[in-house]
């Protein structure tokens, strides 16, 4: 499959998710996000589902390098009331200055990056001191159970479909070993459609 036509294969996908991605995450959502100030960045916003429940008071910028998604972004933030810009980059190169953003977005993130540990660095490098990184992602089952067999057995097909996504993957270790003052997460079961990716972590971490 096409690059091109693939990455607009995964935006179809994820619009026509968002229904279930409220009914499985708006209440993490709100909990994390309500205090949010200041200059927030969202690392792969996606559709701008998000928006949802962010305070129209941030000044937000995105890192979206899949283009299918930029002109719904922008119409959403503008639904919203959120001044909202586009940066070009990626997760493992953000073009702001050191120390320079109040808080960090990742839901649904850290499984698809190539190299998620230099994402998170970056994250970390360009947060202000007592800024927050905040984040849900779905991650690896416990070794040897039967789910984390049938993870690694389906993660080719799921990184196919999902354009690049992994279902086991370990975020959690990435996130402890970046050198934050703070980390605060949980381990969730979380019910959706695909059981394989009913692991999930949700928190944050304090610069």
């Amino acid at each position: 499959m096409k690059t091109g036509l693939r990455k607009r294969l995964f935006a179809w996908m994820l619009n026509k998710g968002e229904h279930l991605n409220r009914k499985l995450y708006g209440t993490y959502k709100q909990t994390l996000f309500h205090d949010l100030k200041g200059t927030v960045v969202e690392i792969g916003p996606g559709t701008g589902i998000n928006f949802n429940y962010l305070p129209s008071t941030i000044t937000w910028l995105g890192i979206e390098p899949n283009g299918a998604f930029h002109q719904i972004l922008l119409s959403q933030a503008k639904q919203n009331g959120i001044q909202a810009t586009l940066l070009p980059g990626n997760g493992g190169q953000i073009p702001m200055a050191d120390n320079s953003a109040d808080g960090v977005i990742c839901t649904l993130v850290l499984c698809t990056v190539p190299d998620p540990a230099a994402v998170i660095r970056e994250i970390k490098r360009i947060l202000k001191p007592g800024g927050k990184l905040l984040f849900i992602e779905h991650v690896a089952a416990p070794k040897k159970t039967s789910l984390r067999f049938i993870q690694d057995l389906l993660n080719p097909l799921n990184r196919l479909a999902g354009d690049g996504c992994n279902c086991n993957r370990e975020t959690w270790s990435h996130i402890q070993q970046a050198g934050f003052t703070r980390v605060e997460l949980s381990h969730h079961q979380l019910d959706g459609p695909l059981k394989f990716h009913a692991p999930h972590i949700v928190g944050f971490a304090v610069k």
